[in-house]
Order: C-alpha cells, then structure tokens, then sequence
C-alpha cells in the first residue's frame, strides 16, 4: 500500500494477478525440482541394490563353482556339487588323496549339493537340507552355459529394469544383464 496525497490504495487487480502467476511458476518449479530429485534418488538406490545383488551373487557362484566337483545346469535352476570340507558336525575335514591322486574330504565320492534357483523374481542359494538363502531380487531369469568340454561355465543373470522413464527398451532390459566366466578346476564332469 501506498499514500498519494493522503489517500490510501492497495494493489490492483493487474498486480494482484502478476505476483500470483509469478509466485505460481516459482512454486511449479520447486515441486518439479523436488518431484525429479525424488525420482533420481529412488533410480540411484535401486541401481545400487541391483549393484549389489550382482556382485553378492557374482562371488557367490566364483566361489562355489570353482570348487565345484560337477554341475548340473537348468535354466533358472542349477545343482553344483563341491567337496564335503566339513563333517555332519561342522568341523572340517582332513584331505586326503586317492590312488589317482584325487584329492577327496571325507569318504570318497562324498559331495555337498548347492541348489541355485529362481522363485518368483528372486534367486535363492540352498546348501543340501538348510533354509534357501535369498541371494538376488528382482531377477527376471539366469542361464548356465558349459563349454569347453565341460570345464567352463558362464552365467547370464537378467534383472528386471526397475527405473524407466518412458517404458524399458529392449536394449534397456537387455542392459541389465549380468554376465561371469569361471573355469571348473576340480570338474569331473558337468551335465546338462
């Protein structure tokens, strides 16, 4: 408000309208400024679970299948068999080497079986009888390929995109593949 002549007046109409449109698209950006960093922190935490998952089933299947005795693969189901290093007990067991000079723990031809498999969207890893212990979400499928005579196996594992601005692309879906190489070093043999 201003005096003019010892007459006092308020905003006009004209004014009132401006400062609200101007106060309105200052507001409109703020709300789409939060809104897009929302979005850009769930993308970010949710690339960085995926991440993780990776990784944990990534050394998961390293070590379990360069240990492994056999294989027998399934897509989105996997049995790996490895020595039995520890007793019923859980204490190791000592090594000891066969007539061909196969080293064996326990009895010979003693093996503990690891269940890989996908339920639902998520891959669980089972140890012989034991509770399955969920080591990937959001997995939409795994596949085992053998090669070189059986002494190499590579593992394709597909996560679900769980971030899309305008739909997931093939080449988006695609792009969450995870892909590992590992050579079998006490293999006998692996089945498909």
């Amino acid at each position: 408000m201003s005096t003019v002549f010892g007459k006092s007046r308020g905003f006009t109409l004209v004014e009132t309208m401006i400062s609200i449109a101007v106060f309105s698209a200052v507001s409109l950006g703020l709300v789409m400024g939060f809104a897009s960093l929302e979005r850009s922190f769930t993308a970010t935490a949710d690339f960085a679970t995926n991440h993780a998952d990776e990784m944990r089933i990534s050394d998961y299947l390293a070590l379990d299948l360069r240990r492994a005795l056999s294989v027998q693969t399934a897509q989105n189901d996997t049995s790996i068999y490895i020595p039995a290093y520890y007793d019923a007990n859980g204490n190791p067991q000592a090594p000891a080497v066969d007539q061909n000079g196969d080293v064996y723990y326990g009895a010979v031809g003693t093996s503990v079986r690891l269940h890989y498999y996908l339920s639902g969207s998520t891959i669980y890893r089972q140890q012989e009888s034991q509770a399955p212990i969920p080591i990937a979400e959001n997995v939409k499928d795994f596949v085992f390929n053998v090669t070189d005579l059986g002494k190499v196996v590579t593992t394709k594992i597909t996560f679900k995109p769980t971030f899309a601005s305008g739909g997931a692309s093939t080449n988006a879906i695609e792009a969450t593949a995870f892909y590992d190489t590992t050579l079998l070093r006490n293999s006998a043999g692996v089945y498909q």
